[in-house]
Order: C-alpha cells, then structure tokens, then sequence
C-alpha cells in the first residue's frame, strides 16, 4: 500500500516523500517531492524501488545509484521507472481469494483426491524423479546459450522449409502414384531383385577366387595413375592434335574407305616379358609438356619441316638388343597385368 506523503530514500536516507499518486487503471503515477538540497546528490542514472521495512507496512520510495553513478545529476520534472515493486502479504491474500472464488470446491476437493491418492506410497518414487529432473536440469544448464542460438537458428531453418512447401507437398503428392506404380510392377521388381542377387552371387563365385591377385594389380596401377595424372596437362594438346592430324593426313593413308594398301613384312618379336628383367626404366624428369602442339609443324623458310628438339632421357636400354629368334606361345598381356589371374592361352 503506498499512500501520500510516504517517504522517498537515498541509500537508507529520506530526503523527501510522495506528494501525489495517480492511477490509470494499470499503473500509478508517483510524484516525489525531493529537497533541494538533497537533490543535487541524486545521479541522473538512479533507479527507483518501491518497497516497505515489514510485509505489513507501508510502502516508501528508494533510490539506489548504480555501480558507477552518472556525473550528471537529477534534474526537476525527470521521470523515473520503478525496477521492482516488492509484494504485500494482503496483495497475495487477496490474489488468492479471487482465484479460490473461481473454483468449484467440490472439483477442488475431488482434484486434490485424487492427487493425494496417487502420491500415497509413492514418495519415493516421486523423491528419485525429481532427484533424476535435477540431474537433467543441470546438465541442461550449462549448455543453455547454445540452446538458445540454436533455436534463434529454427527461424531460418523455417524460412528454408517455407520456401520448398510447394516442392514437399507436390512430392508427398506423387507419394500414391509411386506407390501404386510399385505395387503394380511388384511381379517385375522381385524378378529384378531375385536377377540381382544371381548376379552378385555370381560376381562373388567368379571374383573371389582371384580377390588376392585383383587388389595386388589394383595396387600394381597405382604407379602407372600417378604418372598419368603428372602428365595429365599435356592429354588436352595431344588429343586436339591427333584430330587434326587425321584431318590432314586422313586422306593419304585411305581415309574413310574400307580397304587399305600397305607394304608389311614379319620380323621377329620382343623377347617375352621377365621379371624384373624387363621393368622400364623411368628416369625421364621433363614433366609434362605439349612440345608446341596442337600447332602442327609446317615446312620453315628453308624448305625443311620444322621438328621439335630431340630430348635425350635415359628410359632405356643402352645398347639396344633386338630379338633374333622366334617365339612361339607368349604369354598373354593378360597374365602380366593380372599376375596370373587369367588362365592360360591352352585353357581357353
């Protein structure tokens, strides 16, 4: 209850007291006569507290500064927001005789039945639940600001579903079509299903075998991808080359008619392959270069094609040993990529 002339505190001191009240119907209005005086020691950042010494007296004004008061000082006529407002026992009395006198007391009685009922013997119980709520609540506690940003996020998340409503819905619309379509194809997709798994069963009876002797020349190529990928700049301005190439010289070597001319004899083949005998040697360290292509090399001033520097790498042999002798049943490209993988020429 404040009334009129209640007094208005500095840190415990009255320096003045309430000269009107004013009520709109949610709030009051205090005015507050301040001395002089005691004015200037008010700061402009004061706050203001209505409180009482007992829950039964009466209410009075007190200023509190805060931490770090203004330089400023309160001026006549400012207006001042009250922080809080503590609560009379007669204010709480009477919030709860006006919720009492909406309630039935018969379903008043009956509620509280009821709730006696279920608690009896159930203290335990009820004693472990709430130990166990406390336990998620703390836990909960300290993860609150990521809550909090995550559910600022929803928002967002909200807007993006929003915006494919019409995408979700049309799709949840073609939800019966499909289903209709697979249980009138169900015949045709167990014949399916029932085809691949005959398949897989076999892939496995025909790969297995061999699994050991597939990685190791997956782990074979290893090598031989990398180089390929060092070279890969230089694939673009060969291909574009080969094309015009064949554009060019197409037409000399018969073009696109079924036949083709030449004058060819048999010489005897490279020795077979052995290992390691017949590793290649990759000492070539130019890296990748197109060498002027695609630009085909035309004839200069003199007369003469015009011919790219010969680069002189050691990949090779030296010198060079040519097969004199025939050779007869060699073994298959195959066998060598595969490490005997493949069967035999004879087993085919």
């Amino acid at each position: 209850m404040m009334d009129r002339d209640a007094k208005v505190k500095l840190l415990g001191v009255p320096i003045g007291k309430v000269s009107d009240i004013s009520y709109d119907g949610a709030s009051a209005q205090l005015t507050l006569a301040i001395r002089t005086d005691e004015l200037v020691k008010v700061p402009a950042n004061v706050t203001a507290r209505i409180a009482s010494s007992t829950i039964f007296g009466a209410k009075s004004v007190e200023l509190l500064p805060p931490t770090r008061p203004s330089a400023e000082r309160l001026l006549p006529r400012a207006h001042l927001q009250a922080a809080d407002v503590s609560v009379e026992v007669n204010t709480l009395f009477q919030a709860l005789v006006d919720t009492l006198q909406k309630i039935n007391p018969v379903q008043l009685n009956a509620t509280l039945t009821a709730l006696g009922d279920g608690l009896r013997g159930n203290g335990n119980d009820l004693g472990e639940g709430l130990t166990t709520l406390s336990g998620y609540l703390g836990a909960v506690n300290p993860h609150l600001p990521e809550l909090h940003t995550n559910l600022r996020k929803l928002t967002s998340v909200g807007d993006f579903y929003s915006a494919a409503a019409n995408d979700l819905v049309s799709t949840l619309g073609n939800t019966p079509t499909i289903s209709d379509t697979l249980v009138a194809e169900r015949d045709n997709l167990s014949a399916t299903l029932l085809a691949t798994t005959g398949l897989a069963n076999t892939g496995t009876e025909t790969l297995a075998p061999a699994e050991g002797d597939l990685i190791a020349a997956i782990e074979r190529l290893r090598a031989p991808l990398e180089v390929l990928r060092d070279y890969s700049p230089e694939f673009g301005c060969l291909i574009t080359s080969f094309a015009k190439a064949y554009k060019k010289f197409g037409p000399y070597i018969g073009g696109i008619q079924p036949a083709l001319f030449v004058n060819a004899g048999f010489i005897p083949g490279s020795p077979a392959y052995t290992y390691p005998e017949s590793l290649p040697l990759v000492n070539a360290s130019g890296g990748p270069n197109c060498r002027g292509l695609p630009d085909l090399p035309t004839k200069q001033s003199a007369g003469s094609w015009y011919r790219p520097p010969f680069l002189v790498t050691d990949n090779a042999y030296v010198p060079y040993q040519p097969n004199t002798e025939l050779q007869f049943d060699a073994p298959s490209t195959l066998q060598f990529l595969f490490n005997g993988a493949y069967a035999e020429r004879d087993d085919y």
